[in-house]
């Protein structure tokens, strides 16, 4: 997301109106403005609302009036990508103005002997943009007669008699037409016996700018160089330029004035003027904008853990105030939180800390900035908050018993909560497809599975489309496909409860799907996948950066050699390299495949690797066992006789129980009608089965086909995967029924 066009600064006088423009390269929910006075406090923005704004999903125009009353004040474009926000460089619009309250009412003296060359300089006053300068001398009568200044500087050569007298300037707003005299006035007296000192006639306040204590000439980028040696004396003193004292430069015009055209940065230095043994330097610099030395990488960490996002170098002249903006708010420092000039420390992540991370440089020649976006990985849920057994409920203060009360005193019954999942976050994967992630509270009734429903964001679109894929609970993302590029969406996730019944999250704000060519991170090294456990893989990687972009997770895939279904995807953070998957079928081999991503792309995956689960050990395993020798026998033959005796009487008493249970079970399902029979005969069996009920979550009869995506958050993985319930509505049984419950 960059700027193609943004706002710049001007100076206009009133009764002008002034436009800003804003366009981005990739289509926004909204584009909005706002100021702030240049005089007011920092961070404190005010939106725009005039009425004149024109604004599209691109671009943006803002026109200002200027009238007597308008402040000089920072105008900014917004971007609003749902929750993401992007902010322009601030243009500063300025009223153009002359203001000689800072000019001091006096009057300066000053004496040169015959012959010399007499240069005299004006105080600037507060003006914008800046002031014209002329001089003028006073005549006998009174009247001020005009003198040639091209540059503001009045240089007398050949200094006589008849160049005594009083002398003042003029300022002049080029824009505002205002002139005005400046209070100060100088009298120069030309003297026929001077001492014949050799000194400057003017003080260093007068020739530079005083920076830190070093006298300074800033000169703009490809403008001229002028300094003006000034030095008087008898007879006249020899004046030469010198730069970090070097061979003597070439005399420019007037041995008194050095002109260099075109100056550029190579030409910066301290540059000095000798006179008969007196010397006067400048340190001469070029005015520079802001711009950054460096680039911001993005970040992706998991919540509550410490991120850092550094700029580089911000170089210019002046040197740049750097401040921090996360999504279109001043970064305030304090608990938890400092920033430098190059880095930005968060030491505890939060979900409110995710978006676009800015580093602003700023002079009195413009801004600039650079850009990062900060991704923060919500703290894993385990699967024994979504126990089957035990449900969860949210109870309010009024449902608690009350003291002294009959009727209250009896146990009252708690109702569950149908807590619904959060407003998925939506980032791109291709031209046709989209990654969605959410998080889910820990309170409330257990959610049997997800739905992800979307639909076009427009005006017309009012139907929901259901996809068909039942997403387990302890997974919190889904990738959906088969979209159409270039065009606005909406998503939310639905939440089918313990109790039969359902419950729609927020949906996501407007997503454009935008096409195009993003450059992705390099591909990962799927290194080595070895069984930890019958129902555990161990996977390994490595990952280089290379010519690629910097990565922000991984997404490994897993399917079972013997399906030809689609792969099932979680998600691991940018620092992983390592991760271990549970829920597998034991004694069973499966096949894995790892890429890496960034939010506008994912990288190709890598090579496929196959790796087979351990078998079950169906070895009866004691708290107490007997030693057992190299050659497999018991460690004394008397405990060893009464093992075995005894482990034989267990065994018999087993054998009995179990025929018994057997036959129970047999009676029991003769006695049960046809259709119940079929409906706990459900694939996977165990105690989570349900009988079927309807729920109202409209299906299309187009549902959208979604391969090989289910990363969770969580880092588990449920090898069972039933998409095929093609149904109008959405009943609350799948059609071969939920694989029983594993727990990681």
């Amino acid at each position: 997301m960059n700027f193609i066009k943004y706002p710049e600064s001007v100076t206009a006088p009133v009764g002008d109106s002034v436009t800003f423009e804003c366009e981005v390269d990739v289509p926004a929910e909204k584009l909005i403005w706002r100021t702030r006075p240049v005089d007011g406090p920092e961070g404190i923005w005010e939106k725009v609302v005039t009425g004149k704004e024109k604004s599209t999903e691109v671009s943006s125009r803002l026109a200002v009036e200027v009238k007597d009353n308008t402040q000089t004040a920072f105008y900014q474009c917004v971007v609003l990508y749902g929750s993401v926000i992007l902010v322009s460089v601030p243009a500063k619009l300025s009223v153009a103005s002359l203001d000689l309250s800072k000019n001091s009412l006096e009057k300066r003296v000053i004496t040169a002997p015959l012959h010399n060359t007499v240069v005299l300089h004006c105080k600037q006053p507060l003006s914008d943009p800046p002031a014209d300068l002329t001089w003028w001398k006073e005549s006998t009568k009174g009247s001020k007669k005009p003198i040639e200044t091209p540059h503001g500087v009045l240089v007398i050569h050949n200094t006589s008699l008849s160049d005594s007298g009083t002398y003042g300037c003029k300022a002049t707003n080029k824009l505002s037409l205002k002139a005005a005299d400046l209070p100060e006035k100088t009298v120069l007296k030309i003297q026929r016996d001077d001492t014949g000192e050799v000194r400057f006639v003017e003080s260093e306040d007068y020739v530079g700018v005083k920076d830190n204590d070093v006298l300074t000439m800033p000169v703009k980028p490809r403008g001229t160089l002028r300094l003006y040696c000034g030095a008087v004396g008898v007879p006249p003193p020899k004046i030469t330029w010198t730069r970090e004292g070097r061979t003597p430069l070439p005399k420019r015009h007037d041995h008194a004035i050095l002109n260099i055209a075109n100056f550029t940065a190579a030409d910066e230095g301290i540059y000095s003027c000798s006179a008969n043994g007196i010397r006067r330097s400048w340190k001469v610099v070029v005015l520079q904008p802001p711009r950054w030395e460096g680039v911001a990488a993005n970040a992706n960490d998991t919540e509550g853990k410490g991120v850092s996002i550094s700029c580089g170098n911000a170089v210019g002249y002046p040197q740049p105030e750097v401040y921090w903006v996360l999504n279109g708010e001043r970064v305030s420092t304090g608990t938890g939180v400092t920033a430098t000039d190059s880095d930005l420390n968060i030491e505890h992540l939060e979900k409110k800390h995710a978006g676009i991370v800015q580093c602003f440089a700023c002079n009195k020649l413009g801004c600039s900035f650079l850009a990062a976006m900060l991704t923060v990985v919500p703290l894993q849920i385990s699967d024994q908050d979504y126990s089957m057994e035990t449900p969860k409920t949210l109870q309010s203060s009024s449902q608690l018993p009350k003291r002294h009360n009959r009727k209250n005193s009896r146990k009252q019954k708690v109702v569950p909560v149908m807590v619904p999942p959060s407003r998925p976050n939506v980032t791109r994967l291709s031209d046709q497809s989209v990654m969605l992630s959410w998080t889910q509270p820990r309170e409330g009734l257990p959610i049997l599975f997800f739905k992800v429903q979307y639909k076009e964001a427009t005006n017309t679109s009012k139907e929901w489309n259901t996809l068909t894929q039942e997403i387990p609970p302890h997974i919190h993302s889904y990738e959906v496909d088969g979209l159409t590029p270039d065009k606005y969406y909406r998503f939310r996730i639905a939440a089918v409860y313990s109790n039969q019944d359902n419950n729609q999250g927020r949906s996501s704000t407007r997503f454009f799907l935008q096409s195009g060519e993003y450059k992705g991170p390099s591909a990962p090294v799927l290194t080595k996948v070895e069984a930890t456990s019958p129902h555990s893989l161990q996977s390994d990687w490595t990952w280089s950066r290379g010519d690629g972009a910097e990565t922000e997770g991984f997404y490994l895939c897993v399917r079972a050699v013997s399906s030809a279904g689609a792969y099932e995807c979680v998600r691991a953070p940018a620092s992983a390299r390592s991760l271990e998957l549970h829920h597998f079928s034991p004694d069973t081999q499966y096949e894995l495949k790892l890429r890496a991503y960034t939010l506008q792309a994912p990288s190709e995956f890598s090579a496929i690797k196959v790796a087979k689960t351990q078998k079950l050990s169906n070895a009866p395993t004691s708290t107490s066992p007997a030693p057992v020798s190299e050659a497999g026998a018991t460690g004394a033959g008397g405990a060893g006789g009464a093992g075995v005796a005894l482990g034989a009487a267990l065994g018999a008493g087993g054998v009995l129980v179990a025929a018994l249970f057997a036959a129970l079970m047999c009676r029991r399902a003769r006695r049960l009608p046809k259709h119940k029979e079929n409906a706990s005969s459900l694939e996977g069996g165990g105690a989570n089965a349900y009988i079927p009920a309807k729920v109202p979550i409209t299906i299309t009869s187009n549902p959208m086909h979604s391969e090989g995506s289910d990363p969770g958050v969580e880092m588990s993985f449920l090898h069972n995967n039933n998409t095929g319930n093609n149904d109008d509505t959405l009943t609350h049984s799948r059609k071969n029924g939920p694989a029983p419950r594993q727990y990681v």
